[in-house]
């Protein structure tokens, strides 16, 4: 049952401030929005160096690799506080404001894809946290996109330490080995599969699930 109804009276009881600079009307003002830094230059996620999109370069792929990725900004300022809210203040009602960047700067010259999955967390952190920001994040994409989604698609086979609590790149990827499975439930075979995550530093989490779909198709 929808209960947008009742997002104008929460409007008025609970006016909506900037995250920024607390100014009434929207979660973002047009001041803090100038104050974003998007992602102007797209870097390929393996050498980090300049590509158009996005898009690995040829000579960095390999049978397992990423073909791309998509960054929408810098996590600092405004956006890193939305998302850190969205992520451990249970704010879901930011999850509309950052879609709609994500909309707004998200290329048209990037494939169009069958389906999207959110990097799942595990079992226990699910339980903990009680929902999983990226899935919120990926599922009001593609409802807002007319795109498939599913969480069905990977498992987190253990707990692993959060990455971004880990300063050495070498240990990041060490702690995320093997941290993932197919679960069979949906075909992926020949299939363009979108992979979501509200950050990605190094992104060795990205890299180890994409290896995972990579290997069933």
């Amino acid at each position: 049952v929808s209960l947008n109804f009742l997002n104008p009276l929460l409007d008025l009881l609970l006016p909506k401030l900037c995250f920024g600079c607390q100014k009434p009307g929207s979660y973002l003002c047009s001041s803090c929005y100038n104050a974003i830094i998007f992602t102007t230059i797209s870097l390929c996620p393996i050498c980090e160096k300049p590509s158009p999109f996005g898009f690995t370069h040829p000579g960095c792929e390999t049978l397992l690799s990423i073909n791309g990725m998509f960054v929408l900004g810098d996590y600092s300022g405004v956006l890193r506080k939305m998302i850190h809210f969205l992520k451990y203040k249970n704010v879901f009602s930011l999850s509309e404001t950052l879609v709609n960047l994500w909309l707004e700067h998200y290329p048209k010259e990037l494939p169009k894809f069958d389906l999207l999955t959110p990097i799942p967390l595990h079992l226990k952190r699910l339980k903990e946290r009680g929902y999983n920001q990226a899935e919120i994040l990926g599922k009001l994409f593609c409802q807002k996109s007319n795109l498939y989604f599913s969480n069905q698609i990977l498992t987190r086979n253990r707990q692993t330490l959060a990455q971004m609590s880990i300063k050495n790149l070498k240990e990041r990827r060490k702690n995320i080995i093997g941290a993932f499975s197919y679960t069979d439930k949906i075909d992926v075979e020949e299939k363009n599969v979108a992979l979501v995550d509200d950050v990605a530093t190094t992104g060795a989490t990205i890299f180890e699930a994409t290896k995972v779909l990579k290997r069933n198709g």
